[in-house]
């Protein structure tokens, strides 16, 4: 217990308090004992002033250890009412024992004209109420208030790792799922055409490199991830070749303009997983600017049979978006095409 009440001082700073609250407590009793008036001589004032701060003082340390006690015991908000319970208690019996005490010097070294005892006893007690009350007051309130400064600083501190994780497991989710269909196509593509195969395999390389260089990355430039979303789009071309088509309709000019990695290439990759792509229906996809986003559209010829939508990869993007940002991600299905906004993110608009 000692230890423990030792470490609750170490993280009590209320020195400013003590050095102002004194003073303000011992004026406030010489005025409320004595009036705006002091009478008596020199030495008389004196005495009763400093043997105010003597009582101010002894009783200011036992409410202050009574309340690291107390603090000890029960250090939670949802304990403040057994500490102030148990504080009242403890204090109480204090003020009685300690008025007692106060009372008997008084009453036998009067200053000035002395007091029947239990005349002195009652008023010392009075005095001792309000000012033990007024100490608690004090100390309680701000340890509340600290306390409730500190649970909001740890609410919102694990708040922002529980996103910083979610984050995270969503960025491990891009590797396997590229790789993963990455070997597929190459698997495709060598028996059809080993040179093809070369080419592939070194644009492949480019691919990988971009994904270990960015893959921690919680944003990046959008001409870097135009150029991935190249290599990649290239290595979809040598397998289906003029079935699909890429349409670019972005401006020259795209400094400082930022998505989050791998966004760009989920979506294509959805839109080729998911459509028909053949020579009666080729799949047209294309990406543009519009105001402050990018968008990735595409004719929508569904998929009959074989592949069966999850809606994994475009959930992901929206919820990397929803942690980094506050701008939406907006997602447009019609008859006959599909289409998906993805914000333009800049300075200052991302954790």
């Amino acid at each position: 217990m000692k230890s423990l009440i030792t470490n609750q001082k170490k993280g009590l700073n209320d020195t400013w308090a003590r050095i102002i609250g004194i003073p303000v407590i011992v004026i406030l009793l010489v005025l409320i004992s004595d009036g705006p008036e002091i009478t008596g001589s020199y030495k008389t004032v004196i005495f009763r002033v400093a043997k105010y701060v003597v009582y101010v003082t002894i009783y200011w340390e036992c409410c202050r250890f009574v309340f690291l006690y107390t603090r000890s015991k029960f250090p939670h908000l949802k304990q403040t009412a057994k500490r102030i319970i148990t504080q009242s208690i403890i204090i109480f019996l204090l003020i009685l024992f300690g008025g007692l005490i106060i009372a008997a010097i008084n009453y036998y070294y009067p200053i000035g004209k002395g007091e029947p005892f239990l005349t002195e006893y009652y008023d010392i007690l009075g005095k001792s109420l309000v000012l033990m009350g007024i100490v608690t007051i004090i100390y309680e309130c701000a340890y509340f208030f600290g306390r409730w400064e500190h649970s909001l600083y740890e609410s919102e501190r694990l708040k922002k790792e529980n996103l910083i994780s979610q984050l995270e497991l969503l960025k491990n989710q891009i590797s396997p799922h590229f790789l993963f269909n990455s070997l597929n196509a190459l698997i495709t593509i060598v028996p059809e055409d080993p040179k093809l195969s070369v080419l592939f395999i070194q644009r492949l390389s480019n691919v990988y490199r971009h994904v270990l260089n960015y893959n921690e990355k919680n944003v990046i430039d959008l001409e870097t991830e135009l150029q991935f979303l190249g290599d990649y789009i290239f290595l979809n071309q040598m397998r289906f070749g003029e079935n699909l088509q890429i349409v670019y309709e972005l401006p020259v000019n795209l400094d400082q303009m930022k998505v989050i990695p791998f966004t760009l290439q989920m979506l294509v990759e959805n839109a080729i997983k998911h459509n028909i792509i053949s020579n009666k229906k080729p799949l047209t996809i294309v990406i543009c600017k519009d105001e402050n986003s990018i968008v990735v559209k595409n004719n929508l010829q569904k998929k009959t049979s074989g592949v069966e939508s999850t809606n994994m990869g475009l959930q992901n993007i929206i919820n990397r978006y929803q942690l980094l940002t506050s701008k939406l991600v907006e997602v447009i299905i019609t008859e006959t095409s599909f289409s998906v906004s993805l914000p333009l993110i800049y300075d200052n608009d991302y954790l």
